[in-house]
């Protein structure tokens, strides 16, 4: 099982509700809503998160702010990929919504200096199918088609967005 809790002082909210080992240089961590140092870490994941907001074509939508909001609000979570040294790498939002077929989780932002998908992404979608969740769905532009087919996703259709 991939699951490991970091270790705290007694009293004070764990800091991670799920880690990974070291898998390619990096660790994979999903941050404790609970954690007194959630705030510092989305601090330090802003310019992370801007990057991808911008690279998707997404401000018009949200920006930074509101996906750190719907973090500390806990409607969405945030991944951290973190290296040997405990350095953050990169930073993952991951949403929840309902479908009439089941729940899903969408990435909302992704952003990194050096995450691997091909590690990564089985990490999130075998933590979220064990919370019962039956999708998972990622936007991007027209070329991560490419980059997600090996990992089994499907090109299922494309959006277009007009300002009213």
């Amino acid at each position: 099982m991939l699951m490991a809790v970091t270790g705290i002082p007694e009293g004070r909210a764990r800091e991670y509700i799920f880690s990974t080992p070291l898998l390619h240089g990096l660790s994979y961590r999903l941050v404790n809503h609970s954690s007194p140092l959630l705030k510092r870490k989305l601090a330090y994941c802003r310019s992370y998160l801007e990057k991808s907001i911008d690279k998707s074509n997404c401000e018009d939508v949200f920006n930074a702010n509101d996906l750190i909001n719907k973090v500390i609000n806990k409607q969405s979570d945030l991944w951290i990929s973190t290296d040997k040294d405990g350095d953050i790498k990169g930073c993952l939002i991951v949403g929840f919504g309902e479908l009439p077929r089941g729940k899903i989780v969408t990435a909302e932002a992704i952003s990194s200096e050096s995450l691997s998908f091909l590690t990564a992404l089985p990490v999130f979608e075998k933590y979220y199918k064990e919370l019962g969740f039956k999708f998972f769905e990622i936007a991007g532009r027209k070329g991560w088609e490419k980059v997600m087919k090996p990992l089994g996703y499907d090109f299922k259709n494309i959006t277009i967005r007009k300002s009213l």
